[in-house]
C-alpha cells in the first residue's frame, strides 16, 4: 500500500500528527505535497524536528510529488499525504495515484471562505475541488483526531 490517507490541513506537519494520526495509522512516511513549503528551508527545517525518528518525510512540490508516485518510489511504504488545499489531491487523482480517503483537518476562515465546522471553512473553488474527489469514489471525512467520530463531509455540509 502506498497512500493510507491525504489530509488537508494548513498547518501540514504538527502536533496532532506526529503522534495522534501516526499512531493510528502505522504510517512510515509523511508526504507534505505543497509547491511554496518545498522552497522554504525554514519551514521544511521545522516539519522534520518534530517527526518521529525512523520515520520518513518528504516536502517537495505537487509535479515532484506525482512524478515519484508514478515511479512507484512509495509503493513498499505506507504514506500520510498531507496538503494545504483539496486542489493538491484533485491533480494526484487525475494522474491515477489512489487514495483510499481524504481526511478535512484545519483549514482556516478568510475573507473568502464560509466557515462549514468548528476546524474548516471553504471557499467555493475548494468546495468544487471536493466535489471532483468525490467524483473519483474517494470518501472524504471530517475527523480532528482518530478518537473523533467520523463524520462525512456530504452530511456536514451546510450545518
Amino acid at each position: 500500500m502506498t497512500v493510507v490517507l491525504a489530509r488537508v490541513d494548513q498547518r501540514l506537519v504538527h502536533g496532532v500528527i506526529v503522534n495522534a494520526w501516526y499512531q493510528y495509522l502505522q504510517v512510515n512516511r509523511f508526504m507534505v505535497i505543497d509547491d511554496e513549503v518545498s522552497k522554504n528551508e525554514n519551514m521544511k527545517t521545522s516539519m522534520r524536528i518534530v517527526k518521529p525518528a525512523g520515520t520518513g518525510m518528504s516536502i517537495i512540490d505537487t509535479e515532484k510529488a506525482l512524478n515519484n508516485f508514478k515511479a512507484g518510489k512509495y509503493d513498499n511504504q505506507r504514506v500520510l499525504v498531507l496538503v494545504k488545499e483539496p486542489e493538491t489531491i484533485v491533480k494526484m487523482l487525475e494522474a491515477g495515484i489512489k487514495i483510499p480517503k481524504v481526511n478535512l483537518g484545519i483549514i482556516f476562515k478568510s475573507d473568502d471562505r464560509t466557515q462549514i465546522t468548528k476546524f474548516i471553512a471553504l471557499n467555493e473553488k475548494e468546495k468544487a475541488d471536493l466535489n471532483k474527489i468525490h467524483e473519483y469514489g474517494v470518501p472524504i471525512k471530517l475527523q480532528f483526531v482518530p478518537n473523533d467520530p467520523e463524520k462525512d463531509y456530504f452530511d456536514k455540509k451546510g450545518e
